[in-house]
């Protein structure tokens, strides 16, 4: 229903306010707030309670001041549209309002949501209620047009059978993209576009992966993928894969391909960006490949509570994306909610590699798959003889190294805690019990 007629005969309810004029300028404003913090909606201005149109008589540059009140007294910022439309030989100004991404919204530091007709102010447990179920970017309603490719359909479905055993009995677009949420009330979500539109990147320019390998600092290749998110992960893969060492192992009469960086944990580097980072941002993701290992950095820091420390042990999944998310898991890009770091850890340390370094700062995430000679590089002499001497042994005591390098307890120590803390050796035991061990096979 478009039409102020039709708006009018629907009656007031959850998406829908009448206001007689502008004069009701405070509660105008908690009911622009209250739609932003629940599911949008549309204030008519020039009509009664009742549904009687009464007209709205408005002064040059009302509007415009009203929008800088807007402005000026709701936070976090948001933009209604204001239209003026003629019904029954009197003018009715309309507003209409969007469902905010990025909840909870405030007006003079309250927080309103609507219910049922009614706006209603929020204590703190809503507040944080609010907060639980911030809207996502991949379940927004995408607007525009949009080309939904049927191929990309078919593929989902014929891995989603493959790898879970996930059936839909039809292929029909529409039907899929409904089965896994993608689409309400007849309309796409974002993430339906960034999973199965082959346009996805011109919809959404920050959608892609910029990716180089680099020598001494300068980029040797690079390259931009963009198109549906789940090929930008294969196309990256194809691009690490030329640019990093390969080799073979001896099996038995088999010959067993290797790589210089475990392949299954630089795609879970790759995956983990592309679901969690933040597609409200326009920056994209950037990949780096270089003697100093792999860097994969996205926008969007840890959703709290997590922090960097909960990344190498069990943590619970708290996805930024969710729709998304749920469709690569179909898909096998994943095995377990929560597990991919964990698991990233475990694949680089069975390949003699280090722990990937994790951090986080001005509003980006960076997942590094350090090389060897990376780590070794920031090694003095007595720091590469003492974790040579910790790798060749099962573990090693504090005092067996200070035998070793006749240095001081306290050098030693300080030795022992910088091999920890880069990730080349771990504690083991405790009190007198205390040994270390490497991490690297």
């Amino acid at each position: 229903m478009s039409g102020v007629e039709d708006l009018i005969r629907a009656g007031e309810g959850v998406e829908l306010e009448f206001k007689k004029s502008l004069a009701e300028k405070d509660e105008i404003l908690k009911t622009i707030t209250a739609f932003s913090n629940t599911r949008g909606g549309t204030i008519l201005v020039g009509v009664d309670d009742s549904g009687n149109v009464i007209g709205v008589d408005l002064r040059k540059g009302e509007i415009e001041d009203f929008e800088n009140s807007i402005n000026q007294l709701i936070e976090p910022k948001v933009y209604p549209d204001f239209q003026i439309v003629s019904h029954q030989g009197k003018l009715v100004l309309k507003i209409d309002v969007k469902e905010g991404f990025n909840k909870p919204y405030f007006y003079r530091g309250a927080c309103y949501i609507r219910k049922e007709k009614v706006t209603r102010r929020l204590d703190r447990d809503g507040i944080l209620e609010l907060v639980s179920h911030k809207v996502s970017f991949d379940s927004i309603i995408f607007e525009g047009e949009c080309e939904i490719s049927n191929r990309l359909i078919e593929d989902f479905l014929k891995k989603a059978g493959e790898r879970r055993g996930m059936r839909i009995e039809s292929t029909e677009p529409t039907i899929v993209l409904k089965k896994l949420n993608l689409m309400d009330r007849g309309k796409l979500r974002n993430g339906a576009v960034l999973l199965f539109s082959e346009e996805c990147s011109s919809h959404f320019p920050q959608a892609v992966i910029k990716i180089g390998y680099f020598k001494n600092e300068e980029a040797l290749d690079e390259a931009v993928i963009e198109g549906p998110i789940q090929r930008q992960v294969e196309e990256a893969m194809e691009f690490v894969q030329k640019h990093i060492g390969k080799g073979y192992l001896v099996r038995g009469l088999e010959r067993v391909e290797t790589w210089e960086y475990p392949l299954e944990a630089v795609r879970e580097a790759l995956v983990n960006a592309v679901l969690h980072r933040d597609y409200f941002s326009n920056s994209p993701i950037s990949v780096k490949i270089g003697d100093f290992g792999i860097i994969v950095e996205n926008p969007g820091e840890l959703p709290p509570p997590l922090e960097i420390e909960d990344l190498s042990k069990e943590h619970p999944s708290i996805p930024r994306n969710p729709l998304i998310s749920r469709v690569f898991f179909y898909m096998g890009y994943f095995e377990e909610w929560g597990s991919g770091t964990l698991r990233m850890i475990k694949l680089l340390r069975n390949a003699g590699l280090p722990n990937p370094e994790f951090s986080q700062s001005k509003g980006f995430f960076k997942t590094w798959i350090r090389s060897l000679k990376s780590l070794e590089s920031e090694l003095n002499e007595n720091e590469k003889m003492l974790f040579d001497f910790i790798k060749s042994r099962r573990t090693v005591s504090r005092k067996d190294c200070e035998l070793l390098l006749k240095l001081s307890e306290r050098s030693i120590r300080r030795y022992l805690s910088k091999l920890e803390k880069i990730g080349l050796i771990k504690k083991v035991g405790k009190g007198k019990q205390v040994f270390y061990e490497s991490t690297i096979v």
